[in-house]
């Protein structure tokens, strides 16, 4: 019989031949991104990732492993890779090395939302980047455009609680273009040092919005503990950090735990279980997304003055012409208003800017709406279950 040690030096051998075939796996992707690229082919095949998934869990099972394990872990591999071919594909087209360095600038410090998106964003190029934390979301809107850096990353919208309007306003004067997008997970966790019991914490530290997203589970399983508000949920596992108490837990995400050494006690613990932000990410240079990549199109337009139905002549553009829009919003216009209570709105599109459709579109809107501007094209995420 094998001790421990003998054991982990086998789990860790096996682990190494894991990393080994990803590595494989990724060399494998080039080809298949190539492939596309020269045959104006999908990068995503849903149908066919689906019946993989099937495939494999089926025969995880068969080997005594559960389905939903096999269906994580391979989601993950399968979207990292849907991602980097995108990348791969996107750089070649705009003439960038994939392998390049560059910098992203994001809201607040290391283990913010903002933060793990930047770097979920970015984790799909092979080469290095740096990072900048930002006070404000116009510092990072500056960044981009002073050139400190490449890209920048800004939430845009919750699935709980809307549109996020200080970067509404913010995105209708900048001369940055959006170029990316991408859902996170807002996934609340109870975080303590080493040594941490559940029915033993006395106090909490968060930012106010996760208190109120776990409000639910606070009142059954901590009714009697102590709040003590931050101005970020970063700055609520640095302080649990300083007191250095078992006692002592933050709300914040499970992902931004390691950057802390923090555990998580409990996990998943937010009213809404499938809370997603939205974020946009942004660069001074437009890219050119391929036709056969399923792309958004975002842009901003007024209405003309005094005329009625131009809201709906600008909607029957696209609806004409069987294209969907994911996003309405409007905002009270920040500047150059021609008067009082003028309002301005926010589009997003499910079309490529790139095509004789949407060109046409973008030529009869010209005389249908007051002002229109292009804020970006750029390939479309999407949310897994």
């Amino acid at each position: 019989m094998l001790n421990l040690t003998e054991c982990r030096d086998r789990i860790d051998s096996v682990d190494n031949q894991i990393l080994e075939l990803l590595k494989q796996r990724k060399a494998i992707a080039d080809d298949i991104a190539n492939y596309k690229l020269e045959r104006d082919q999908p990068v995503t095949d849903k149908n066919r990732e689906q019946q993989k998934l099937n495939t494999l869990m089926q025969k995880g099972s068969e080997m005594g492993l559960a389905p939903s394990l096999i269906n994580k872990v391979f989601r993950q591999i399968m979207d990292y890779t849907v991602a980097y071919e995108l990348c791969y594909i996107q750089d070649k087209i705009n003439n960038k090395d994939i392998k390049r360095s560059t910098s992203v600038s994001y809201l607040g410090t290391i283990g913010t939302y903002s933060h793990l998106a930047a770097h979920k964003y970015l984790e799909s190029y092979a080469g290095k980047f740096e990072e900048y934390g930002c006070n404000s979301f116009a510092e990072i809107v500056e960044n981009v455009e002073c050139g400190k850096t490449e890209y920048g990353v800004l939430p845009i919208e919750n699935s709980s609680s809307g549109s996020i309007n200080d970067v509404l306003d913010i995105v209708q004067m900048m001369k940055a273009r959006i170029v990316g997008e991408l859902f996170y997970p807002i996934d609340h966790s109870l975080l303590t040092v080493n040594g941490g019991r559940l029915e033993e914490i006395t106090d909490i530290y968060s930012h106010p919005q996760p208190v109120t997203q776990c409000s639910n589970w606070l009142n059954i399983h901590l009714p009697n503990v102590k709040i003590h508000y931050t101005s970020a949920s970063s700055e609520a596992m640095k302080e649990v950090i300083r007191l250095n108490d078992p006692k002592i837990a933050a709300l914040g995400s499970k992902n931004a735990a390691k950057f802390y050494s923090l555990n998580s006690l409990v996990t998943d613990i937010a009213n809404n279980p499938n809370n997603f932000t939205r974020f946009i990410v942004i660069a001074m240079s437009p890219i050119v997304v391929p036709g056969f990549v399923d792309a958004k199109t975002s842009i901003i337009f007024t209405t003309k003055k005094y005329t009625p139905g131009s809201l709906i002549s600008v909607l029957n553009e696209f609806s004409k012409n069987n294209i969907n829009l994911t996003k309405l919003h409007s905002r009270p216009r920040e500047r150059n208003a021609r008067e009082t209570w003028e309002e301005i709105f926010f589009a997003d599109v499910e079309a490529n800017l790139d095509t004789p459709v949407m060109q046409n579109i973008m030529d009869n809107l010209k005389q249908l709406t007051g002002e229109i501007k292009i804020l970006g094209c750029y390939p479309s995420n999407e949310i897994h279950d």
